[in-house]
């Protein structure tokens, strides 16, 4: 039997916050810092420099010249994504709960297999927040079920659960 570790990069703030919420959305997957995963997460508060070097690349919408500056850097990113709740996203949330949202794919994207990934909605939880909608991680505890970081670090969680080839709605 053959074991593949998948991996997800996460370029944030110092302090941010941002990879903690994803990583434990993502317990089955191998979170670091840097560029150089499966996946690489660009959070939004992040303003440095986006250089991955393989697989896809999670890009806020509205963050037009890190999307430039991706697809310039050629095969170095074989597919840049973008997530955000602006109807222009490839990844948006239609709809949000306590505890889940509704994903959705709002045009079609290969993932890190190569698989087609079609347009559909999928039941997704909100990251950060346990089946009764509380905090999971203690610094988040100020912050309310469906602020903008657990909006975010959703989508982000989610993107990288459909680019890796996982079952998104399975997210945690």
């Amino acid at each position: 039997m053959v074991i593949i570790m998948l991996s997800v990069s996460i370029l944030e703030r110092p302090g941010e916050g941002f990879a903690a919420q994803v990583a434990a959305a993502l317990p089955e997957v191998a979170v670091m810092h840097g560029s150089a995963g499966d996946v690489v997460i660009v959070s939004p508060r992040y303003s440095g420099t986006v250089a991955p070097r393989r697989g896809a690349v999670l890009v806020p919408q509205g963050r037009a010249a890190e999307q430039s500056r991706i697809t310039a850097l050629g095969a170095t990113a074989e597919r840049v994504v973008t997530y955000g709740m602006a109807p222009d996203a490839t990844l948006t949330l239609s709809s949000i709960g306590e505890r889940t949202a509704m994903l959705a794919v709002q045009r079609e994207l290969r993932n890190a297999h190569g698989d087609a990934v079609e347009p559909q909605e999928l039941r997704v939880p909100i990251v950060g927040r346990d089946d009764r909608g509380a905090p999971l991680i203690p610094n988040a505890s100020h912050t309310a079920p469906n602020t903008i970081d657990h909006v975010e670090a959703t989508l982000a969680a989610a993107g990288a659960s459909i680019m890796l080839g996982l079952n998104a709605s399975a997210t945690s």
